[in-house]
């Protein structure tokens, strides 16, 4: 085969499509998106200072109560990613094309692997919230009262259920309850089985009735590295604890020109996916962490 611009334009279109379809189809269920809400924006940075205040609906009585934005600061700057390979001339010379594909795929992979990655890391890193305080904090206020998120239980059926109370017994500043509704245990793979006894067991050790079963799902994080960290999350409002920011979404982007150097000097293509994204905290009060130091 006659390397030229024309055949060029062509594989360079067939390996698109064969991204294309693998992001997609790797993008289907990826476990990012159980915990994080998904803002795709136009902005290099984002201002999320209205994470604090969320308002709750009350009487009219008079005139309407207007409730202004209190002095939080918290936006998300986005960064930018990207993984590139070389495909040697030859290959697209003698048509050895069904040998990129798996590279294509396992690029396609590494996208979601990426956003997997960036959210999961998030709990362990425990870095600032809207509020100013570390996102899994004993310091958090609401109006007069202080709130905790953070504990140092061991998971088991008990601690669970002391841990889902306290959380749906989360009041706004007016004293009204938030309603969370905590849905989603996320633990490490050593605690898998624990997690799946508690929530899906009909009966507990000695034949105890389990009170926990169906409760809540969980989801197993291979990127937490506690062995007996265990968190407890609400991912049923429309603001998840974690955000996941896009401002680019992955790009597949050809470097194939006849004079490029690369092909020039090593007789090599590049192919390459960017992105531009980044992370953050959401709702404090969505989320809890134990690290199971204790029982």
């Amino acid at each position: 085969m006659i390397i030229n611009r024309e055949v060029l334009d062509s594989v360079g279109k067939g390996f698109k499509q064969t991204f294309d379809k693998a992001y997609e189809e790797a993008d289907k269920k990826p476990i990012y998106k159980d915990i994080a809400t998904i803002v795709d924006v136009k902005d290099h940075t984002v201002d999320y200072k209205w994470l604090g205040d969320i308002p709750s609906m009350q009487e009219w009585v008079d005139e309407r109560v207007l409730k202004n934005l209190q002095a939080f600061e918290y936006s998300i700057k986005k960064k930018d990613w990207e993984v590139t390979i070389e495909v040697e001339r030859d290959d697209i010379m003698f048509d050895k094309l069904n040998m990129v594909k798996p590279r294509l795929i396992g690029m396609a992979g590494s996208v979601v692997y990426h956003y997997n990655e960036l959210i999961f890391n998030l709990l362990e890193a425990n870095g600032a919230c809207y509020d100013g305080e570390n996102f899994f904090s004993a310091a958090h206020t609401i109006g007069a009262t202080t709130y905790s998120n953070i504990g140092v239980k061991k998971l088991t059926s008990d601690n669970f259920i002391t841990e889902r109370t306290r959380m749906t017994s989360q009041r706004s500043d007016t004293g009204r309850n938030l309603f969370i509704k905590p849905n989603l245990l996320v633990v490490p793979p050593e605690l898998e089985m624990e997690a799946k006894k508690i929530l899906e067991a009909d009966l507990l050790d000695g034949g105890v009735s389990n009170l926990t079963k169906g409760l809540a799902d969980y989801v197993v994080s291979p990127y937490l590295t506690n062995p007996n960290g265990w968190y407890l999350l609400d991912t049923t409002k429309a603001v998840k604890p974690f955000i996941l920011q896009i401002t680019k979404k992955p790009q597949f982007v050809p470097m194939t020109g006849i004079d490029d150097e690369s092909a020039f000097m090593k007789k090599k293509y590049r192919y390459g996916v960017d992105t531009m994204d980044n992370v953050g905290y959401g709702l404090w009060q969505l989320a809890s962490y134990n690290d199971g130091s204790e029982a």
